[in-house]
């Protein structure tokens, strides 16, 4: 089954790190420039990363800052640390939800 919340909190944590780094969210990232012509206001996607591999080096610089890495590490404790907590906050809601919504529907998914 695939969980919903196990699916936010990847985009989350892929969100913080492409953030930091890329200077785009992932669907930029992985989508490039939706709409030829419009910038993706200067962030590097992997379509520019597979076009000019020296920009590499601008991530690889962006990654191997200290001030970058530990706002990183801050950042992923935070958001792993609130969907944990919430998680339990909202378990009977989300194990109602499952019973009665999502089993019943029979289309593997689950909160």
């Amino acid at each position: 089954m695939t969980s919903l919340l196990g699916l936010a909190e990847g985009y989350v944590q892929a969100n913080i790190v492409t953030e930091s780094l890329m200077k785009v969210n992932p669907l930029e990232f992985v989508l490039g420039d939706v709409v030829a012509g419009i910038s993706s206001g200067g962030g590097i996607s992997l379509s520019e990363l597979i076009r000019r591999p020296e920009l590499l080096g601008n991530v690889g610089a962006a990654a191997s800052n200290p001030a970058n890495l530990a706002n990183i590490a801050v950042q992923s404790l935070v958001a792993r640390t609130a969907f944990k907590f919430g998680k339990r906050i909202m378990r009977p809601n989300i194990n109602l939800m499952n019973r009665l919504v999502f089993r019943p529907a029979g289309i593997g998914v689950k909160l």
